[in-house]
């Protein structure tokens, strides 16, 4: 083995694609992905409350729940104690009627007089019950903005509302996107850890670059007014889902949505079988995507395209040239570096989305993301998961 730079044009053709190649990775797959860490910083940097009334937005906050009484019995005094010097009200939509569900809201209501309860009919049929819930929801809302959460969702902080709704005092913000993560001790490994994490950055990160279509329906606040303009849920009532996607594409537009990723903002849920949850709104979001408008540039997947693309043009130059150190050290040295700084990007991101840090193995995961996405993409084609309302 020898070391010279007389390459043939093969092999520089070779290694310039690999450079190509990890110079699109650097250039807009890792800022995308850095985007997260970037608006954690400065949302943690924005001074709250100045010395204004409008700074004091007032908020109904819809929680849906599904009979969950334990759930929340645990959740409600969190939402009720928020630190938040503006009006707000706490009006609880559960699925059907429940004599569980009355007595925890009545017990609370004692010293609570903000809180409310209603709930769906029992014979509401071919229509997403859960719209229809979210809708008697909102119309039955006193203020001007709506947060919506479920009974899943576990709030820390008692600033979450503050956090959520600060971004109201400007007349132009029409939607906050906030994040919800999986509790600390849910148990996912590694590789489920970054599939979460890649499935947040997606949406997040785009919102951020002014591109919203979804959010999450555990953390979502949005003004009366646009649900009302756009007709609530019309143009999907025929599906069982897409209250946090495709609504929100339909009314998300590149000026008027913001996204909150401050500490306090976070909510977490927890699950007795995560990674089935996990999977199952992944399956529902593939289906619901085919409704979704405004999608945006998929940066994700074309910086994944690139790093096979490299992978591939560097082991052709290799093969093509093995005896020359100097083609084996230059392809060394571009595989390491991208390697290397898609490690730091996403161990900086999974540090701000508050889940288990990922650094030496990011770079594996990140190769086998197409072919774990392809497999759960055929698993939604023959999911038995309800997709119609007719089903």
């Amino acid at each position: 083995m020898t070391f010279f730079f007389d390459l043939s044009l093969l092999t520089i053709s070779l290694i310039s694609v690999s450079a190509i190649s990890a110079l699109i990775i650097l250039a807009f797959y890792d800022p995308f992905i850095r985007r997260i860490y970037h608006r954690r910083n400065a949302c943690r940097l924005i001074v709250d409350n100045p010395d204004r009334p409008a700074s004091h937005v007032a908020a109904s906050i819809i929680i849906y729940a599904q009979g969950e009484a334990d759930r929340l019995e645990t959740m409600l005094p969190a939402v009720l104690g928020q630190n938040y010097d503006g009006q707000f009200e706490v009006i609880v939509v559960n699925e059907s009627d429940s004599a569980d569900v009355r007595n925890v809201i009545s017990t609370l209501q004692l010293s609570n007089r903000n809180l409310y309860l209603t709930f769906t009919p029992d014979g509401a049929r071919n229509l997403s019950r859960k719209k229809l819930a979210l809708t008697l929801g909102i119309k039955a809302a006193r203020y001007p903005v709506v947060v919506n959460t479920t009974a899943d969702a576990i709030i820390d902080s008692p600033l979450w509302l503050t956090k959520i709704m600060r971004h109201f005092n400007d007349p132009s913000t029409g939607i906050v996107l906030g994040y919800a993560a999986p509790v600390r001790d849910s148990g996912l490994n590694r590789t489920l850890t970054f599939d979460f994490a890649n499935y947040c950055v997606s949406w997040l990160a785009a919102a951020i670059g002014k591109r919203p279509f979804r959010g999450t329906e555990l953390n979502l606040a949005y003004r009366r007014e646009l649900f009302f303009n756009n007709k609530g849920f019309s143009r999907s009532l025929n599906l069982h889902f897409g209250d946090d996607d495709i609504f929100i594409s339909e009314i998300a537009t590149r000026r008027n949505t913001v996204v909150e990723l401050s500490p306090e903002s976070i909510v977490r849920f927890s699950s007795y079988d995560m990674p089935a949850t996990l999977k199952g709104t992944a399956v529902r979001h593939i289906f619901t995507n085919n409704f979704v408008k405004h999608k945006p540039v998929p940066w994700l997947a074309v910086g994944e395209c690139a790093l096979w693309l490299m992978l591939l043009s560097s082991a052709a130059a290799i093969l093509t040239d093995w005896h020359n150190l100097a083609t084996i050290i230059i392809t060394a040295l571009i595989l390491i570096g991208t390697a290397t700084d898609i490690a730091l990007s996403w161990r900086k991101t999974t540090t701000a989305l508050e889940l288990r840090r990922l650094t030496l193995t990011v770079p594996w995961f990140v190769i086998i993301r197409p072919f774990r996405r392809l497999s759960l993409s055929i698993y939604a084609q023959i999911s038995k998961q309800k997709k119609y309302t007719w089903d």
